[in-house]
């Protein structure tokens, strides 16, 4: 795996506390919302409708939240969708690994069609994504770390991390999942701060995360096939779903309780907390 060296900081690192006070699940309503042959990456909701990185089909699909087709766009191998501040939704391409090089990685906007926002030999496999409450997008690359990006599209920093996958912000502090680590971290970037949040061996490969109404993250974990819910603050966590076939993603209707969990199995479940 290439790791590149740190372009603009140098971070601390240290470890969530121990004795975080507890948190509690509840078993959530659980349906069926879409099923398919092929590996379902990530999700966004745009108004009435909501997109799915179709990631061994290589294309993005909309689809009205009652189940209706809409439409799709060619894109090879999709990773993470995020509506932009300026309305517009955002795409990664190229999420294969780094053994595809030299085939393009980068981000997209959907203006109808996809057009190249982010391009050129930054990314190598682009992955999760985020926007921060400055409009700033970050995208990670799981084979050279995390990078951030202004509202132009230019790079102001690349954070040296090692297997960084989803990621997801709370104002300006940045969540990322660890996809490969011992114990299965959580890695809270604050400023020029890392913060390591452990839920714990085996590594179960976490995937992506969302943030639910109540603050809290949930966490998808591709091997152990769970859905997680973790205070991002103490670290405190809890099973909230189990039996998952490899979950890639979870995101949450705006303004509801409901989420949809991408799977690499092909099913898109809604899941009501």
């Amino acid at each position: 795996m290439r790791i590149l060296a740190l372009l603009c900081l140098v971070m601390s690192l240290t470890a969530a506390p121990a004795n975080a006070s507890p948190i509690r699940c509840s078993t959530p309503a659980v349906s069926t919302f879409h099923t398919a042959t092929t590996w379902y990456e990530n999700l966004e909701f745009d108004g009435n409708t909501i997109w799915l990185s179709n990631l061994t089909g290589n294309a993005v699909e909309q689809y009205r939240l009652d189940g209706t087709f809409l439409q799709k766009h060619d894109l090879r191998a999709p990773g993470a969708i995020r509506k932009g501040r300026d309305g517009l939704l955002y795409v990664n391409f190229g999420n294969d690994g780094p053994d595809t090089r030299p085939q393009p990685s980068g981000v997209v906007r959907l203006t109808p069609k996809p057009e190249v926002w982010i391009g050129g030999d930054t990314l190598s496999s682009a992955n999760g994504a985020e926007f921060d409450s400055r409009g700033h997008l970050y995208v990670s690359d799981p084979f050279t770390g995390l990078y951030e990006f202004d509202r132009r599209g230019s790079l102001v920093r690349h954070i040296d991390l090692a297997y960084p996958n989803g990621i997801v912000t709370i104002g300006n502090t940045v969540f990322t999942n660890i996809v490969i680590d011992p114990q299965s971290a959580i890695v809270r970037i604050t400023g020029n701060r890392q913060t390591r949040i452990e839920l714990g061996a085996p590594d179960k490969n976490l995937d992506d995360l969302a943030v639910g109404p109540d603050g809290k993250l949930y966490v998808t974990a591709f091997t152990s096939g769970e859905l997680i819910k973790v205070d991002p603050w103490t670290g405190a966590h809890c099973t909230l779903l189990t039996g998952l076939k490899n979950p890639t993603a979870a995101r949450f209707l705006p303004g509801t309780k409901t989420m949809f969990v991408t799977h690499a199995s092909g099913t898109v479940l809604k899941v009501r907390l």
